[in-house]
């Protein structure tokens, strides 16, 4: 993956620093179950499950609603596209 938090290593530190700030009695981690699929199989997923795709985006650059052009934007849209479904989100605004 590109970007380091898509990383089994981001989450392994992620669960050693929960571990490590709360009592031995918490059991806290954090799971990725999804971590090593391509985004293409988490939108056939998501889509065979029935996922509020229109309540999410990929945006690292909106402040309200997805550009639809950074790069993010542009992987989910080509996921979707190879998945076969429309990207449910509105157009920018």
């Amino acid at each position: 993956p590109g970007y380091p938090d898509c990383r089994a290593a981001f989450y392994e530190a992620a669960n050693r620093l929960i571990e490590l700030g709360t009592r031995p009695d918490t059991h806290i981690t954090v799971e990725t179950p999804l971590i090593a699929l391509r985004k293409v199989d988490v939108v056939r997923l998501g889509l065979a499950l029935g996922a509020p795709f229109e309540l999410t985006w990929s945006c690292y650059q909106a402040e309200g609603s997805p550009c639809r052009n950074c790069a993010s934007c542009c992987r989910r849209e080509e996921a979707f596209r190879e998945a076969g479904a429309a990207d449910p989100l509105p157009a920018p605004g």
